[in-house]
């Protein structure tokens, strides 16, 4: 449900304007906007610092090795958030470095792994002054016979598929027309005790991070202090101002808190006005629904869509047909207990809505798949008596020609779903006579859904359906566009239904990929099976059982991965673009976001920043 929102218009005075803001913070229920641009050296110093810390922070938690510190090494100790922050990050700086320098040497080592390490490189500098020139190519070795024919050529034995030879020549421009190989810089020795040295400061540098692992506390509370301080100074600097002696700013809140805040603002003095928002296209949208219902958030943030603040909140409508098209779309119960096993295993590391979402999914796959006699695309197992009793025959996956059946019920799950938008609307608009609009619009859909059966699958259009068109162009035509001119509103309905009925249409059709995907991801399921192990388990060999074992688990998670992928294309766009089509949300809206100042595990006692504002 989205919730009312109240527009707020707050006075304080210049001298009392730092603890204004403190104490909006505090309060944590204002999104406040920007009526000047935030600008000025120290957001930029905090800023820096933000992100210095958090870079900081990362790389000391990726750098945690073991719980336990190494006992022999003495921690580098600091109180300094600071010094912790730039060491730390300089120390990620050298670990690159070294590690840049690793890579390289290696490559070194490997050109004389494939050459022969007894090479000298002075040679090939002492050949070059004598008019020798010798350059070195890897090549493939059908290559071969051709280049010997016109060049001089010497083979070296084959390396990781690859035939090393040497052109030499007494002409300095001649050359393949193939990659050459670069010389190393070093002599082996050379690159040997480089690496060893290397090594050793790479490894002394990452026992450095490991130490500072008890310093992720610390620049946790440091971060969040430059994170309240860069909050505060932004919302100072984009207040407005009269005549410098009066500051003010603007900003929404939810209804059920403006009695909280004029407490507040009662005890501090505060100047304000709290009206009903002028303009909605404005206001931030704070949507608050039941625990049950908030378990969608997960996939709402992930697509990062709002709807607007005077559109309707679709979360529980989304909720409910996701959790449909998902089952339908995987429709394998083999798989459903796959998700449901791992949401289990990694429950701890998933937030508690993730959790409760992927149960939720899991188990409708997992019902939909024992219907449909779905599991991991096996036909065997859907044969054997307990579970051959549990299949609805016209949604089977395999046994059974019901792909007529299938697609007429997608085009129903489609109509009816399309038909719920519409009535959402219908009463949305109860007082206007644009609810006969959408009443016409329910009347419409459904004889769309008649013409679809017609086309697609042949069935005959009945005759009643006829009074679904007539009825449902008479309210659309009269009542979709309210204006003072009844009869140009009418031509223009009458302009826009030939494209909103196509629309329409094509919308309802859109709804058969929730059988052609389900399908389609039984049918590859059951082929990886037929290929990996066609004649069955019961005669193969431990170690063919072994590798069968291991084709099924990646043609298997493929499939999976190719679902999840179809889910998140299909599934999200039946939702967002047909029913919200339909259902006239735009996702226009911006979320809301209340200046808060958070508490951290604990505060610097001197409560004073290391950057001065002067």
């Amino acid at each position: 449900m989205i919730v009312r929102m109240k527009e707020l218009l707050l006075f304080t005075t210049s001298r009392s304007v730092d603890d204004t803001v403190q104490r909006l913070g505090e309060l944590g229920v204002v999104d406040i906007k920007e009526i000047n641009r935030p600008e000025s050296e120290f957001i930029d110093r905090c800023i820096d610092e933000v992100d210095g810390a958090q870079r900081a922070i990362q790389i000391l938690k990726n750098n945690i090795q073991s719980k336990n510190v190494i006992a022999n090494r003495e921690p580098h100790e600091t109180k300094d958030p600071k010094r912790i922050i730039d060491r730390v990050l300089r120390t990620e700086d050298i670990k690159q470095c070294c590690q840049s320098k690793l890579d390289d040497l290696h490559e070194q080592l490997a050109w004389y792994k494939t050459w022969g390490e007894n090479i000298m490189i002075n040679d090939f500098d002492y050949l070059r002054e004598k008019g020798i020139y010798i350059r070195l190519y890897q090549v493939d070795k059908p290559l071969i016979p051709s280049l010997l024919k016109e060049h001089c050529i010497t083979v070296f034995p084959e390396h990781d598929g690859k035939v090393s030879i040497a052109l030499f020549t007494q002409d300095e421009s001649e050359k393949l027309n193939l990659k050459e190989t670069s010389l190393p810089e070093l002599s082996l020795g050379k690159i040997e005790q480089q690496i060893t040295r290397k090594k050793r400061q790479l490894r002394e540098v990452e026992l450095y991070l490991e130490d500072q692992a008890h310093s992720i506390h610390s620049l946790e509370d440091y971060l969040i202090f430059f994170k309240n301080r860069l909050k505060v100074e932004q919302t100072l600097q984009g207040m407005g101002g009269i005549e410098g002696r009066l500051n003010y700013l603007k900003g929404y809140m939810p209804w059920d808190a403006v009695d909280n805040f004029k407490s507040v603002a009662g005890q501090l003095n505060w100047g304000y006005n709290i009206s009903e928002p002028e303009k909605p296209e404005d206001v931030p949208v704070y949507i608050k629904n039941p625990k049950w219902i908030s378990i969608i958030n997960p996939v709402m943030k992930f697509i990062d869509i709002v709807p607007g603040y005077k559109e309707i909140d679709v979360s529980i409508y989304f909720l409910i047909a996701f959790a449909l098209f998902f089952a339908m779309l995987v429709g394998d119960a083999g798989y459903g207990a796959v998700f449901l096993l791992l949401a289990f295993l990694f429950r701890k590391k998933l937030s508690a809505q993730m959790r409760v979402l992927i149960y939720v999914l899991s188990g409708a796959t997992i019902i939909w798949g024992v219907l449909s006699g779905t599991y991991f695309g096996a036909e065997q197992i859907m044969t054997l008596p307990f579970f051959s009793q549990l299949i609805i025959q016209e949604i089977a996956s395999f046994g059974v020609d019901n792909m007529a059946f299938m697609m007429h019920l997608s085009f129903l799950i489609g109509t009816i779903h399309l038909t719920i938008a519409h009535s959402i609307r219908l009463f949305q608009f109860i007082n206007s006579i644009k609810a006969l609009s959408e009443l016409g619009w329910i009347f419409l859909v459904w004889a769309l859904f008649f013409v679809t059966e017609q086309l697609v699958l042949g069935k005959a259009f009945p005759n009643w359906g006829n009074w679904f068109f007539v009825t449902g162009t008479f309210l659309v035509t009269l009542f979709s566009v309210e204006s003072k001119n009844f009869f140009r509103s009418v031509l223009v309905s009458i302009a826009n239904l030939p494209l909103s009925l196509i629309s329409g249409f094509s919308d309802i059709v859109s709804y058969v990929r929730l059988f052609a995907v389900g399908m389609a991801t039984a049918a590859v399921a059951a082929s990886f099976n037929n290929m990996i192990i066609p004649a069955g388990v019961k005669e193969m060999p431990i170690l063919n059982l072994l590798m069968a074992a291991v084709a099924l688990l990646l043609g298997h998670g493929l499939n999976i991965a190719l679902a999840l992928m179809a889910v998140m294309v299909h599934g999200i766009r039946l939702n967002m673009l047909e029913f919200a089509g339909h259902l006239g949300v735009q996702f226009s809206g911006e979320a809301y976001k209340p200046f808060k100042l958070i508490s951290s595990q604990k505060e610097f006692e001197s409560g004073k920043t290391p950057l001065s504002t002067g």
